[in-house]
């Protein structure tokens, strides 16, 4: 195997709060890697010119590309995730979503589990579970500690909503795990957004499928083609594990008419049993 390099991309506008909590939780989580082990690639589709007053203070804690590409419509989570990766110079992706919360362990434990052979080709899904209004208050607006997350957060992680996780081919939807064998958690996870996953394996099916412009379905299409063409995913259900993910309100991009359209098209996609996206010349291009 080629020496594990990560790249963790994530894509941003216009929530300055989550990306303070973001940062934060990745320079802890950074501590326990090598830095030359991963890099974070942002797109943003902001015009908050202090993203980049944020980005160059964790500078001399990891590598990071900050990419503004010249943008002002409807926000394109689905090529702002492949411009990312266009970018991004590692042979894994770790997607995250800009709310996330990682823990100390995060990055590390992402190592450990390639460092098996068995599960080099296979698509890791993250656990997330959605912090109250009173600790996404916090962490968006506090620089926080490894104490913080570990005894506030990862203790506590039964208090938080568990994000809707999916299994098999047929997308089985599971929001509590009480009860489900843990054979759920391997080799049948498909899991909900956050993910990492060989570089070479998210190319292979085209990445996101761009025709997803706005909010809803854009990971529930990428996460049922990876499945279908990796044939596995694993999810590991530990408190150590989670991802926490910020509240916050519906953006103004949120359009009813865009989410109609995008369920349209993940209904049309799965039916066609479409697996593999062409990359064309404009694939991660604004």
């Amino acid at each position: 195997m080629a020496k594990f390099f990560n790249s963790v991309i994530t894509t941003h506008r216009d929530r300055i709060g989550s990306l303070r909590g973001f940062l934060c939780s990745l320079r802890l989580a950074s501590n326990y890697v090598d830095k030359d082990s991963f890099e974070l690639v942002i797109t943003d589709l902001g015009q908050d010119d202090k993203i980049e007053v944020i980005v160059d203070a964790y500078r001399k804690f990891f590598n990071i590309k900050l990419c503004r590409p010249k943008y002002k419509g409807t926000f394109w989570k689905s090529k702002a995730l492949n411009h990312c990766v266009l970018n991004s110079k590692g042979n894994y992706i770790t997607m995250l979503d800009i709310d996330a919360i990682v823990q100390p362990n995060f990055l590390k434990s992402i190592e450990n589990f390639f460092d098996v052979p068995s599960n080099i080709d296979t698509k890791l899904a993250h656990r997330v579970r959605f912090l109250d209004h009173k600790q996404s208050k916090f962490v968006t607006r506090n620089n926080f500690d490894e104490a913080y997350v570990i005894d506030t957060l990862r203790k506590q992680h039964n208090k938080y909503l568990l994000a809707y996780e999916r299994y098999t081919k047929d997308e089985v939807k599971i929001r509590d795990p009480k009860g489900h064998k843990k054979k759920w958690m391997n080799n049948k996870a498909l899991g909900c957004s956050h993910f990492t996953m060989r570089k070479e394996d998210y190319l292979a099916i085209g990445g996101y499928d761009e025709s997803f412009i706005g909010w809803a379905c854009e990971d529930l299409d990428f996460n049922r083609r990876a499945f279908i063409y990796m044939g596995k995913g694993t999810l590991r259900p530990e408190p150590h594990f989670v991802v926490f993910s910020v509240s916050h309100q519906r953006n103004a991009w949120m359009s009813s008419k865009s989410t109609s359209r995008n369920k349209k098209l993940y209904a049309s996609n799965k039916k066609r049993n479409i697996i593999k996206i062409p990359i064309t010349k404009s694939w991660g291009e604004f």
